[in-house]
Order: structure tokens, then C-alpha cells, then sequence
């Protein structure tokens, strides 16, 4: 009889994930629970209206902490006082110091945005995009607070959409490209880097979520 092969799929290295605001962990470590990422780490990086630079750096302090193969900084222009001249700078900044960023422009909030739909036009006002979100999830405020109580199960409640939503923002990135040269976001790119070091997620013990 022929062995039958057991379903399991090995850590390919670890991801470590370093946040620009305390709500940004808190939403990602929702992602890392309800998928079972177990070899992504994801931390705050302590302070809130860290400069861009000030956000490598601890990144790479945490990076030195633990044994990584892959780092990323993840930040909404807004959050670090950001521009596309600023980003332009501070990612050869980055790449010498072997940290990947991963950056939402105008704010973070596009990535819920681009959940609900895909956006024709670049959009520059934060704004904009907050009563967006705010229109379609009640109660939606990026605030530890919220997803620590309405919003505990976030993640849980988008996960479905999760495709949609980088496909979107791929399409969203060329419209962008073409205006300013710039991608408006790289979290396509931390997407496939999840894919490949944390393997496809396991929703199994949230089927009763999904009820």
C-alpha cells in the first residue's frame, strides 16, 4: 500500500513585521492569529509620528533582535510625515539596511478602501478614503480601541475579500504609476512574500466565523 502523504507545509524562514502605529499590530496580529502565520512576528515599533527614518531604524534594531530572513516596515504616508520625494530617498536607505517597506499613500485606510472596490483615480486626501471605509464598516475608526472591541474580528470579516483587494490595489498601482511614478502601495508585494514564507492561510478552526 502506498504511504499516503501527509499535508503539512514547512516554514520557509520568518517574516518580521514592524508597524508605525500600535493599530496597525493590533489589526496585523489579527491577521497572523485568524491564518495561523505562526512564522510572521509583527511588533509596533513603540512610538507614534516616527519620521520614515526613525521607523528603519527601529526596524533594524528589532531586526538585529531576532533572526529574520525577511523585514518589513509598514507605514501610511500620513503616519510618517511622507512624500513621494521622501520614499524615493529613504528606500535606498532601507535596501542598505536590508529592510523592505511596505506603504500605503495616502494612508493606510486604502487597504480596507480597495477591500470594497477598486478606485479609478488617484486619491491624495486622506480623508477621502476614511469616510470610504467608514461609510461601509460601522463604527470603523483606526484606533487600538475599536479593534480591540468592534473591530476585534476585523481581519476575520474582510479575509474573504483579501483577493479582491490585492488585485485592486495592483490595478490601482499602474493608474498611479502613470501619474506620479510611484506605486500608491507595495503591500501586493508583502502579500506574495506572506505566500511564500507562510504558506496559504489555515481558516479551519474559524469555520464556525464563517457560519
Amino acid at each position: 500500500m502506498a504511504n499516503r502523504k501527509k499535508n503539512i507545509t514547512e516554514a520557509k524562514g520568518t517574516i518580521l513585521l514592524v508597524t508605525a502605529t500600535k493599530a496597525e499590530s493590533i489589526y496585523f496580529n489579527q491577521m497572523r492569529k485568524d491564518c495561523r502565520y505562526m512564522n510572521l512576528t509583527v511588533e509596533w515599533a513603540g512610538s507614534e509620528k516616527l519620521s520614515l527614518k526613525q521607523l528603519i531604524d527601529i526596524t533594524g534594531k528589532k531586526k538585529l533582535a531576532g533572526k529574520f530572513q525577511y523585514v518589513w516596515a509598514l507605514f501610511g504616508f500620513d503616519e510618517v510625515g511622507c512624500d513621494n520625494e521622501t520614499l524615493k530617498e529613504m528606500k535606498e536607505y532601507a535596501e542598505r539596511k536590508k529592510i523592505n517597506l511596505c506603504y500605503f499613500s495616502p494612508c493606510f485606510e486604502i487597504w480596507f478602501a480597495l477591500h470594497l472596490g477598486p478606485l479609478g483615480a488617484v486619491v491624495s486626501n486622506p480623508e477621502l478614503i476614511r469616510n470610504r471605509v467608514k461609510s461601509a464598516i460601522k463604527g470603523f475608526d483606526m484606533s487600538p480601541e475599536f479593534l480591540l472591541t468592534n473591530g476585534l474580528n476585523l481581519h476575520l470579516q474582510l479575509f474573504s475579500r483579501h483577493a479582491t483587494a490585492d488585485l485592486n490595489a495592483r490595478n490601482y498601482n499602474d493608474i498611479a504609476k502613470m501619474q506620479t511614478g510611484l506605486a500608491a502601495t507595495t503591500m501586493p508585494e508583502f502579500n506574495e512574500c506572506i505566500q511564500t514564507v507562510c504558506g496559504k492561510a489555515d481558516m479551519s478552526h474559524n469555520q464556525k466565523a464563517f457560519k
